[in-house]
């Protein structure tokens, strides 16, 4: 079966693809301008979809206009640019074989979201709280559905890009969700292509298709080194696990065989998988096209070009953008930029060396000032919570480095092999610098980590998991693209080419793990989980709360059911996940003060203690559900009933409500 979907549901994606596909058109100018001969048509549908997200962001952080009313501004910012810039002869056979290989590639990554269509699970809820929280939103940030009275403190902007696409076509939070992932999948294996096939380049078109389409392919279905070595060696394996099961793959280190010190190596594959919408996914379009601009940048230096005010100041906006979405991109994308920048500060030019470093200085200048400017109204509002860098207090064996990475080492040794072997320099460096990146991203957190609240046991797994998700795409793409000079020089280079393409591709022995038949798309329905909680939570969703009103549900630990109604519609609520909010708070008293509250607004007897809570916060909503019934066997449901009538009453549960006044400050 191919999938199908209800009528309603075919509408929301018609629109959904329809306003991608005008912004496609309208961006592809300023990504020709951005990147010139670097595929107009793949780096238009990807600069589109975050033009289109930020525009109504950035107009809702300066409260210029309301969230909502912002969300067609994107592409009116796009439509001028582009008759600024003059309308390109309009490509019709390059579009529609975009638009083709793009919709083949969203039914797919809809087949893998909706393979397990419930919203939750793992990072799910957080997702989701970002998300709906921003469609309720006039202004930016929005504030946080699981701390009420106060914005959002973490990186949600990705999200809220996410929130001005489903604005735009008309569609809610859950089903936005679900679109927004299939359109994150599609764009990734495009990305991915992309990258690929610029590094390939000077090697021919056909050369470019066949690099290009089998990274697009791994990108969304290849594993590591591991998925590939514990599957078909697993004999020979040290490992303490009866069978392999996907997540394997990136709960090694620390974890098989056990040991202190535990670290994290995702990649695209697994995270389509989960389904997570968490900023480092979110980022990965940005990411992937901020890396064909370094590639543009680099490539026009080596031919004695120095970066134009436009280049540098797109570069620029994707930094500032890039720190909003998943602040650790801007450390891989400034790292990847310093590598090509002492390349071409290294090589030899036809421009003299001060020229040269005077017009590259000034292009940096430029970028610094246009991520200052895209990141200032994030930064106005956000409070740092990262507790600094630290020697990396254990280092990974050697042996399980070679695990998760021996996939790509055959391609990249022959990198320094051409070079040996005299290849000329100038078509190659691209392609080192890509690898350079990438390695060293792996050799960071065998040095450094960047402190946060989690103890000894997995000092290194935020650091190693955000910057091995980005080593993965780099390192696999520069694999793939060395393969051009190397199958073009021919004779034994062409048996050494196939046998380092020969791990890279085995790495798809990831697909039966990841991939879903089509026949699981059948709805775009994300809220079956909740059973017959599903009335609760779409009553709570169109609960009046004015400004500085909240619900009170059950306090919650991570990555459980609890939070579930402020997660799924945005409403705030007095405390969602107490350690996600102590993360974001940078301390643990503020989220443990309010869980303490919770727990005492269930379960006391005091009418007047249960007032003060309600007026302290702002409580105009009490929730009772499975949740509230679950964790606290001594709720005392008369004492909450006494508060106020009650509004919405099914077999999931209760809502009541505190009238104003009931509870004076």
């Amino acid at each position: 079966m191919m999938g199908a979907l209800p009528a309603a549901d075919w509408a929301e994606v018609l629109r959904w693809l329809a306003w991608l596909a005008l912004a496609t058109v309208l961006a592809r100018p300023l990504a020709l301008r951005l990147m010139p001969g670097e595929g107009g048509w793949i780096a238009g549908k990807l600069l589109g979809w975050l033009v289109v997200g930020w525009v109504p962001w950035l107009l809702a952080s300066f409260q210029i206009l309301p969230f909502g009313a912002a969300a067609a501004t994107g592409l009116l910012a796009l439509a001028l640019l582009a008759l600024r810039l003059g309308l390109r002869p309009f490509d019709w056979r390059g579009f529609l074989a975009l638009e083709a290989a793009f919709a083949v590639l969203f039914w797919l990554g809809l087949a893998v979201r909706l393979n397990n269509a419930g919203l939750s699970g793992l990072e799910k809820f957080t997702d989701m709280a970002f998300l709906a929280a921003a469609m309720r939103a006039e202004a930016m940030p929005p504030q946080d559905a699981w701390f009420a009275g106060h914005p959002v403190n973490y990186y949600y902007v990705g999200q809220a890009m996410a929130a001005a696409w489903a604005k735009l076509a008309g569609v809610g939070a859950a089903h936005g969700y679900q679109l927004a992932m299939a359109t994150l999948f599609a764009l990734t294996a495009l990305g991915a292509g992309l990258l690929t096939a610029r590094l390939a380049a000077p090697w021919g078109r056909r050369m470019q298709a066949v690099l290009g389409g089998t990274a697009g392919l791994l990108a969304v279905y290849g594993g590591n080194g591991h998925s590939v070595l514990y599957q078909l060696v697993r004999g020979w394996m040290p490992t303490t696990k009866d069978s392999f099961y996907y997540p394997d793959s990136t709960r090694f280190i620390g974890f098989d065989p056990e040991g202190p010190d535990k670290a994290f190596t995702e990649f695209t594959s697994y995270a389509y998988t989960v389904g997570d919408m968490h900023a480092h996914v979110l980022a990965t379009p940005l990411f992937l096209l901020a890396a064909v601009l370094v590639l543009s940048i680099l490539r026009r230096g080596l031919a004695g070009a120095l970066p134009g005010p436009v280049q540098a100041a797109g570069f620029g906006w994707m930094l500032g953008v890039a720190f909003t979405v998943n602040s650790w991109d801007l450390a891989i994308l400034g790292l990847m930029a310093l590598v090509a920048l002492a390349v071409l500060l290294a090589r030899p030019s036809p421009l003299p060396f001060r020229i040269r470093a005077d017009g590259l200085g000034g292009a940096a200048v430029i970028a610094l000032a246009a991520a200052a400017l895209a990141a200032a109204p994030f930064l106005a509002g956000f409070r740092p919570f990262a507790e600094g860098i630290a020697a990396a207090p254990a280092r990974t064996p050697p042996w399980q480095l070679l695990v998760v990475w021996g996939h790509v080492l055959p391609a990249l040794l022959l990198i320094p092999a051409l070079a040996l072997a005299r290849a000329p320099a100038p078509p190659l460096l691209p392609i080192t610098v890509m690898a350079a990146a990438g390695l060293l991203l792996v050799a960071l957190p065998e040095t450094l980590y960047l402190k946060d609240i989690y103890g000894a046991d997995f000092a290194r797994a935020n650091t190693m998991f955000k910057l091995a998700f980005r080593a993965q795409t780099l390192l696999v793409a520069a694999g793939l693209a060395v393969l051009a000079p190397v199958l073009a020089r021919r004779g034994g280079w062409t048996l050494a080419g196939l046998a380092a393409l020969a791990p890279l591709v085995a790495t798809l022995a990831y697909l039966p793990h990841v991939q879903a038949p089509l026949s699981t798309i059948r709805s775009l329905d994300g809220l079956a989980f909740l059973g017959n909680e599903r009335a609760l939570i779409e009553a709570a969703d169109r609960l009046p709360l004015a400004p500085g009103e909240a619900l009170v549900e059950a306090s919650s630990d991570a990555f459980t059911g609890g939070a579930r109604v402020s997660a799924m519609t945005g409403q705030p609520a007095v405390i969602g996940w107490t350690g996600h909010e102590w993360l974001w708070r940078g301390a643990a008293g503020p989220a443990l003060a309010r869980a303490a509250d919770v727990d005492l607004f269930y379960t006391t007897a005091d009418p007047a203690a249960r007032c003060r809570i309600a007026a302290r916060y702002g409580i105009r909503y009490v929730i009772l559900g499975r949740e509230e019934r679950a964790r606290y066997p001594e709720l005392d449901e008369a004492g909450l009933r006494a508060l106020g009538a009650e509004v919405h009453a099914s077999a999931g549960g209760s809502i009541l409500r505190i009238p104003p006044g009931a509870c004076p400050g």
